[in-house]
């Protein structure tokens, strides 16, 4: 095993934390799992994929582009998920709200780049650099350094804003936060939209080093999913610790082996962790509403 294959661990997982972020962002007020939060990993990608690769924009106007239409890809999301899941009394309609809402997205991106393999711009960061022997990417060293700064103002954010603490009170219980006044679906709104915006930042910085498809929305789905469950849903620190753990053990288990036996390795810590810890990692235990 080589150190490199660490690195790309970290970055793999830089990726998969911050989409596992985002799945526990609009879990807490909804407790909704999005299987659709993959699709803004390919928004992301594509964006840059169109702005930087193709029209030589430069990153600045993609990021700013991004941001835009993430938003608005996350509000569709909310209506494309919430509406039914309101209208259906169903506890489960979530399931098929989000599998459906997945599956538009991924149908839209397959027609726009349906000659496209991999959704690959070039990078914000071109080359590498060593420390202590170790030859680092510069875009690698960014993710992970995104996804740190992203978790901890997300962290702050929860504990030190208005909205931050809106967002806990509704996690905790939604009734009792309408009864205080707490606009409860303007925090859903707000939740879909960070939510996605992180995940499409995220898609733009893995397209660079990662293979980024327009099909692959749901792979990159099923790993975060996979990272917020070790780390605990809910939980901005689980959710890098997850991403951590599924990016390294992932990457590590196939440099060793190769083929699909890293996503079997990650699979098996997943039923692990959860044998010794329920609720994840950081993960507290959460009634249903």
């Amino acid at each position: 095993m080589s150190p490199e294959a660490i690195i790309d661990g970290l970055f793999a997982g830089s990726v998969y934390a911050l989409v596992a972020l985002a799945l526990a962002i609009v879990f807490q007020p909804t407790r909704i799992m999005n299987f659709a939060q993959g699709e803004a990993v390919i928004l992301g990608a594509a964006i840059a994929y169109q702005v930087v690769a193709l029209e030589k924009l430069g990153w600045a106007v993609a990021l700013g582009v991004t941001i835009v239409l993430a938003a608005v890809m996350g509000l569709l999301m909310e209506r494309m998920i919430m509406l039914p899941v309101r209208m259906s009394g169903s506890r489960y309609a979530w399931i098929i709200a989000t599998l459906a809402a997945a599956l538009i997205f991924q149908a839209l991106f397959n027609l726009g780049y349906f000659d496209v393999d991999a959704l690959r711009p070039e990078p914000v960061i071109a080359g590498d650099f060593q420390v202590a022997g170790i030859t680092v990417g510069w875009q690698e060293a960014l993710t992970i350094v995104v996804a740190l700064a992203v978790m901890a103002f997300y962290d702050l954010f929860l504990r030190r804003s208005v909205y931050g603490r809106a967002i806990r009170a509704t996690a905790h219980s939604t009734e009792t936060s309408v009864l205080m006044g707490i606009p409860v679906q303007r925090i859903v709104v707000l939740s879909f939209v960070i939510g996605t915006v992180i995940t499409a930042i995220a898609g733009m910085l893995a397209a660079p080093v990662l293979f980024v498809a327009p099909a692959t929305g749901l792979l990159f789905t099923i790993k975060g999913f996979t990272a917020a469950v070790i780390g605990g849903v809910g939980s901005p620190r689980g959710a890098l610790a997850g991403g951590m753990i599924v990016g390294i053990l992932d990457t590590v288990v196939r440099s060793l082996v190769g083929g699909t036996v890293g996503n079997f390795a990650v699979f098996a810590a997943l039923a692990v962790i959860l044998v010794v810890f329920p609720s994840g990692l950081f993960g507290k235990p959460m009634e249903a509403h």
